[in-house]
């Protein structure tokens, strides 16, 4: 009996010693545990209504988040999460969200036409067809709308008026889940490896993250703050390092 208790507690304290060195990152930190520099912060998170949560924007006053499961767009008081209003997405397969100024922008992965609908009651302004594509997310600035296309792994520059492809440059990761435009740089999150990244306008991988959760998807930026929604439902306001 005495040989079964020595026996049980080595393997107890084994374990236990083997734990933390199994794990391949701490979620919910912002940080790499293995980098020892904390590169981000974690303001506070909010949650979304979303059964499938996808792209993010901000349109000066809510977030607005895209469910994929039933194709609506949430807006959300960005302090409390709280629900302002809900908008169905004139597309199936809805996976991004932009804000212009005035309207909304929406993209699909299953369709190549984007649409621009009004941003009080969704009724649709615009429609451009842009031939082929797959998009996953969707951004405005610098005039133009930027799409992340998965069939060519580019970040595309988009005529909103025409829907004339400007220029390009290629995704540095696997996927784009989100896009946004922060602080003069872009961002883009990947889930497929658990990254955001930061880049210039050209497509220059100026930084990388690990992100605070475990699957990455929409971004916006509110003028201050990074936010990250996570497929966990989760929406991330984040506060990066110079």
């Amino acid at each position: 009996m005495k040989t079964k208790l020595s026996f049980l507690l080595y393997l107890i304290v084994f374990s236990l010693f083997l734990q933390p060195s199994c794990q391949d990152r701490l979620f919910d930190n912002p940080y790499d545990p293995l980098a020892g520099e904390i590169v981000f912060e974690v303001v506070s998170t909010i949650s979304t209504p979303s059964y499938v949560p996808l792209g993010l924007c901000w349109d000066g006053s809510t977030i607005w988040s895209v469910d994929g499961y039933n194709d609506t767009l949430y807006s959300l008081n960005r302090l409390s999460g709280a629900q302002v209003r809900a908008l169905t997405s004139p597309l199936q397969a809805t996976t991004g969200v932009a804000y212009d100024g005035r309207d909304l922008w929406v993209c699909s992965e299953s369709y190549v036409d984007i649409y621009k609908i009004n941003i009080l009651n969704g009724e649709v302004q615009k429609r451009l067809n842009l031939q082929r594509g797959s998009f996953t997310a969707i951004e405005y600035g610098l005039g133009s709308l930027w799409l992340a296309d998965y069939q060519s792994n580019k970040i595309l520059r988009i005529d909103p008026e025409t829907g004339e492809i400007i220029s390009s440059f290629p995704n540095p990761g696997i996927l784009v889940d989100g896009l946004t435009f922060a602080g003069g740089s872009f961002w883009i999150s990947d889930s497929s490896n658990l990254t955001i990244y930061e880049l210039t306008t050209e497509g220059s991988v100026l930084r990388t993250f690990l992100s605070p959760g475990q699957s990455p998807r929409g971004l916006t930026f509110d003028g201050h703050y990074l936010w990250n929604v996570d497929g966990s439902g989760k929406i991330y306001q984040l506060s990066f390092r110079e």
